[in-house]
């Protein structure tokens, strides 16, 4: 919701919050590993998915990420 189907983060939601986009530098440097931390356990305004999505949805998630990133 916050970074938007295109994962730019350039939405209402996504500029409210300040959502960075899935093409800034720290996202594609992130390691898969981090990405999932960050979904499960929330990181800054990034709140926690943990019990809301399983793990392999997360992954699924990170995966389309990086589609995203190109």
């Amino acid at each position: 919701m916050c970074h938007g189907p295109d994962g730019m983060a350039n939405n209402p939601a996504g500029k409210a919050l300040k959502a960075v986009s899935f093409k800034d530098p720290a996202v594609i440097k992130a390691s898969d590993a981090e990405l999932f931390a960050a979904v499960k356990n929330g990181k800054g305004k990034m709140p926690a998915e943990n019990g809301k999505l399983t793990d392999a949805q997360i992954k699924a998630a990170i995966a389309y990420v990086r589609t995203l990133e190109k």
